[in-house]
C-alpha cells in the first residue's frame, strides 16, 4: 500500500503542474474590466492610461484570486508594515499591498510542485528554503529599493538645500521656491517634496505634510531637515541661515558615515584573509615539508 502511494506521487505532481499551468493561462487571459459596468469603463481606461506601471508579472496574475484569503489570514499590523515598506520604496511601478500579496501567492503556487518533489526525496530543509524564498523575495526587492532610495535622498538633500537657500535669498517665497527646486531637481527627493506640496494645496497643514514627508522617506537627513524647518517656521528664525546650517550639518554627518564605512572595511579584509589565505598558506607549507622529507608514508602505514 505504501509503495502504491509513493508511486502515485509523481502522477499527482504532474497533475498539479498541469492544473497550475491552466490556472496561469486563464489568469493571463483574464481581463478585469470585462465585469465592469460600461459607464465605469471609461473612467477605468482613463485611469489606466494615466497610471504608469500597471502591468503585473505572471506570478502576480497567478495569485490574484488568493489575495482576499491572504488578507483575511494576515493581521492588520502586518498589512500596515507592508504598506510602509512600499512607501519607503517609493511605490515602484504602481506596487500595492494587494500586488505584493498576489505575487507571494503566485510564487508559492509555482514553488509547490518543486516542494512536493523535495518532500518525496526527503529533503525537508529544501522545502523550507523554497517556501521562504517564495514569501520573502518580493519583500527583499522592496527592502533593496527602499535602501537605494534612502541613500539617494541622503546624497541629494544637501545640494537641494543649497539651491533652495539661494532661491529663497533671491526673494522668492518659500513654497514657490521649494516647488521650483523640486521640479528642477527631480529624483526621489523631488517626487516626495512635490507630493507634500500637493497635500498642502489640498488642505493639509504644513506640519502634517512635512511629517508625512519624513515618514515616507525614512531618511535621517530628511528627519533633521523637517525638524529644523518646522522649528524655524514656528520660532521665526531666518530660513536661509537655517537651510545653510542644515546642509552643512548633513555634509558633516555624511562624511562621518563614509569614514565609519571605510573603517569597517579593514576588519572584513582581515576576516577574509584569515579564512582564505592562512589555511591555504599552511596547506602549502605542510605539503612542501611532507614532500621534501622523503618519508615513505606507504611503508609507514603498512601500505
Amino acid at each position: 500500500m505504501i509503495n502504491l502511494l509513493i508511486g502515485a506521487i509523481p502522477g499527482l505532481v504532474a497533475a498539479l503542474a498541469v492544473w497550475l499551468l491552466a490556472v496561469g493561462l486563464r489568469g493571463w487571459r483574464y481581463n478585469p474590466v470585462d465585469a465592469i459596468d460600461p459607464a465605469e469603463l471609461i473612467d477605468a481606461s482613463v485611469l489606466r492610461s494615466t497610471s504608469p506601471g500597471t502591468k503585473r508579472n505572471v506570478f502576480a496574475r497567478l495569485g490574484t484570486r488568493f489575495v482576499p484569503l491572504v488578507r483575511r489570514a494576515l493581521p492588520a499590523t502586518a498589512l500596515r508594515r507592508l504598506q510602509r515598506q512600499i512607501d519607503l520604496a517609493g511605490r515602484p511601478d504602481g506596487v500595492t499591498v494587494d500586488g505584493v500579496l498576489a505575487q507571494q501567492a503566485g510564487l508559492l503556487l509555482a514553488a509547490l510542485p518543486l516542494a512536493l518533489i523535495y518532500a518525496q526525496a526527503g529533503f525537508g530543509a529544501l522545502i523550507f528554503g523554497v517556501v521562504a524564498l517564495a514569501v520573502l523575495w518580493p519583500l527583499i526587492r522592496l527592502t533593496t529599493l527602499a535602501r537605494k532610495r534612502r541613500e539617494q535622498i541622503d546624497r541629494d538633500l544637501p545640494d537641494f538645500l543649497d539651491v533652495l537657500a539661494v532661491t529663497v535669498s533671491a526673494g522668492i517665497g518659500f513654497r514657490s521656491a521649494i516647488a521650483t527646486v523640486a521640479e528642477r531637481f527631480g529624483g526621489p527627493l523631488g517626487e516626495e517634496i512635490t507630493t507634500s506640496l500637493h497635500q498642502i494645496a489640498n488642505g493639509a497643514t504644513v506640519r502634517s505634510a512635512f511629517k508625512n514627508l519624513r515618514d515616507r522617506s525614512g531618511s535621517e537627513a530628511m528627519e533633521e531637515f523637517v525638524t529644523a524647518y518646522l522649528q524655524a517656521e514656528e520660532l521665526g528664525a531666518p530660513l536661509v541661515e537655517a537651510l545653510n546650517q542644515i546642509a552643512a550639518d548633513m555634509r558633516r554627518a555624511d562624511a562621518q558615515r563614509a569614514l565609519q564605512r571605510a573603517n569597517g572595511v579593514t576588519p572584513r579584509i582581515t576576516l577574509v584573509t584569515t579564512i582564505v589565505m592562512v589555511p591555504a598558506t599552511l596547506i602549502l607549507i605542510v605539503a612542501g615539508l611532507i614532500l621534501g622529507s622523503g618519508v615513505d608514508f606507504g611503508a609507514l602505514f603498512g601500505g
